[in-house]
């Protein structure tokens, strides 16, 4: 099982810094690992970096139950596992892998390059839609690699606004009840198999939906 967050941040050199220090074993994407810090730097100056985010923390931590943070086979199992998952959530961007394993769990620690190097853009959305693209994407090969995928919390709850809770008292829809069912009815699709379609086919409900209005 893996668990995943990501974050903005001011300063591509301080992440790797401090993640760099501790780091057992170390790989790159789009990028030398040993020159992370200059790489990512050349990208910015040739694209330009509008704004203040140079790059995005990211970390995936692995279950004590399914490997031993001593083990330097299981060291380089996970750094493996890890960097196919960034190369799929994030293959036209700079990447740096640094594993640790000072805790009970094996964690990879990656900072990623906010610029597309395709593109020439810098990433846009929200932390929230970063972070359900990458646990999407780590399930996905975890399962692949026959790890165990994480499981929904059946005892955790939704927070919902007063609003919410007086339209359902008079069994009137909201709108967040309208995304919800989007999301599950196409989280069911067996043929949504990306990223990408997952975007489309909520993208074709809105439509729908408005134009049933």
């Amino acid at each position: 099982m893996a668990t995943t967050h990501i974050k903005r941040s001011t300063s591509a050199s301080r992440l790797v810094n401090y993640a760099e220090k501790r780091a057992v074993k170390k790989d790159g994407l789009n990028l030398d690992i040993q020159y992370a810090k200059s790489e990512f730097k050349q990208v910015r100056d040739v694209y330009g970096n509008p704004g203040k985010t140079q790059a995005y923390a990211s970390r995936i931590a692995f279950s004590p139950l399914e490997f031993n943070p001593q083990d330097f086979h299981d060291q380089a199992t996970v750094l493996a596992v890890a960097k196919e998952v960034y190369a799929k959530a994030y293959p036209n961007q700079q990447v740096a892998l640094y594993e640790h394993a000072d805790t009970d769990s094996l964690h990879v620690h990656a900072v990623i390059g906010a610029i597309n190097l395709e593109t020439g853009q810098k990433m846009h959305g929200n932390w929230h839609q970063y972070r359900d693209h990458l646990v999407q994407v780590t399930d996905q090969v975890c399962q692949e690699q026959g790890l165990m995928v994480t499981q929904p919390d059946p005892n955790h709850h939704e927070k919902r606004s007063m609003a919410e809770i007086k339209l359902r008292a008079k069994q009137q829809p909201t709108w967040k009840d309208q995304i919800r069912q989007a999301v599950d009815h196409t989280m069911q699709n067996p043929l949504i198999r990306d990223f990408q379609a997952f975007q489309a086919d909520l993208k074709q409900q809105a439509v729908q939906s408005m134009g049933t209005r």
